[in-house]
Formats: structure tokens, C-alpha cells, sequence
């Protein structure tokens, strides 16, 4: 039984992916096939974000967390943003930059994660290192698909304009998350430098001592 249990936050994981492709389904239908798939939309949406938000904290409860879930969790994230995003911005409903954005953005996360592991030494365990600046990001990357749905549906007259409302202000939050994550990584240089450097100042005292204390010895022995 245990070896079952520790499988849960994986298969709730997968899951979303599964979700994924009904959700995609649904918006077509909707969008382009002007079927009523509204409450679908809703619940499968509501479902996708609470098997992101319970996988993890099962995870963690029953002690199962891995690198193997760390990056299951990220794929299964990615792969539900970016093709909601390819389907909406086909239906016209998203922009075509906002896709571009959130793909720069994913880069620069996993290169800065992977800086500032490889350069602090950190644990294997440590996968992804992320800022609270990001996590918000992150967070309303996964809204948007969801939210520009239900504007669509509810109120197509300013659907447009409440979009880009609510875009532009994780545009900006994700350039200052990026610059945050950047800034770390060169402080993380610099003071990696200084501790060669201070490393290098003892090596060199250590040294001298030793080569002035071995003329002493001869001297004594002569």
C-alpha cells in the first residue's frame, strides 16, 4: 500500500495532461464550432489548477518528493501554458508576443536555476530555484488561458481590452523577475570570485610561512 501511495502526487500530475487535451477540445468547440462548452470550460479549468496546487503539498506530506517530480511538475505546467496559448492565440483570442514572452521567460528560468546551483553547490534535490517575484508570474501564466476564456464568453465586447489589461502587468512582472534572477546570478559571480581571491591571499600567507621556517631549520642544524 505504501508503495501505491507514494505514486499519488505523480499520477495527479500526469493527470493535467490528460486535462490538457480536454480543455483544448473544449475551446475549440466552443471557438470555432460555437458549441455552449462554458461550464465545461469552468470545471475542467478549476480541476487543471487544483491538481497544480495539491501535487506538490502530497507530495511533501507523504514525503515523496524527487527530482524526477520537480521536473514532471514543470513539464506538465509548460506543456498545459503553452498549448492553451497555441490554441487561443489560432482563435485569435490571445497574442502572438504573449507566447514568445512566456517561452523567454521558461528559458531564462531554467538558466538561472541552473546557475545558481551549480555555483552555491546546492543538493541534487534542489532542481529549480525559484523567486517570489516568479512564483507570481508562473502563477498568472497558468490563469491566463482560463481568464481569457471567460472573458470571451461573458463579455465579448471588452474581452479584448480586459485581456491585454491583465497581460501587460505580468509583461512587467516578468521583466522584473528576469532582472531580479539575472542580478542574483552576477552577485552570485562576484562573490565567488572574492573567495578565490581571499583563498588564494591565505594559500599565499601559508606558503611564505612555510618557506621562512625552513631556512630556520637549516640554521639551527648547521
Amino acid at each position: 500500500m505504501k508503495k501505491l501511495v507514494k505514486y499519488i502526487p505523480n499520477s495527479i500530475t500526469i493527470s493535467r495532461i490528460g486535462l490538457t487535451i480536454i480543455f483544448i477540445t473544449n475551446v475549440i468547440g466552443q471557438f470555432s464550432y460555437g458549441k455552449n462548452k462554458f461550464m465545461n470550460l469552468i470545471v475542467i479549468f478549476s480541476t487543471i489548477c487544483l491538481t497544480d496546487l495539491i501535487d506538490g503539498k502530497i507530495a511533501r506530506k507523504i514525503r515523496c518528493t524527487s527530482v524526477t517530480g520537480a521536473k514532471l511538475d514543470v513539464t506538465a505546467d509548460l506543456f498545459f501554458i503553452v498549448v492553451s496559448n497555441i490554441t487561443l492565440i489560432s482563435l485569435r483570442i490571445l497574442p502572438p508576443w504573449f507566447l514568445g514572452f512566456i517561452i523567454l521567460k521558461f528559458v531564462e528560468f531554467i538558466m538561472t536555476s541552473n546557475f545558481t546551483i551549480r555555483h552555491k553547490y546546492l543538493l541534487n534535490k534542489n532542481v529549480f530555484i525559484f523567486d517570489k517575484v516568479g512564483r507570481i508570474v508562473s502563477a498568472m501564466f497558468f490563469v491566463v488561458p482560463g481568464a481569457a476564456c471567460i472573458f470571451r464568453i461573458l463579455i465579448p465586447g471588452i474581452a479584448e481590452n480586459l485581456i491585454n489589461f491583465l497581460l501587460y502587468p505580468i509583461l512587467a512582472s516578468g521583466i522584473l523577475s528576469s532582472y531580479l534572477r539575472v542580478k542574483s546570478c552576477l552577485k552570485l559571480i562576484l562573490s565567488n570570485e572574492r573567495k578565490q581571491k581571499h583563498g588564494g591571499f591565505i594559500y599565499y600567507i601559508l606558503m611564505k610561512v612555510i618557506m621562512n621556517k625552513k631556512p630556520q631549520k637549516n640554521i639551527e642544524n648547521s
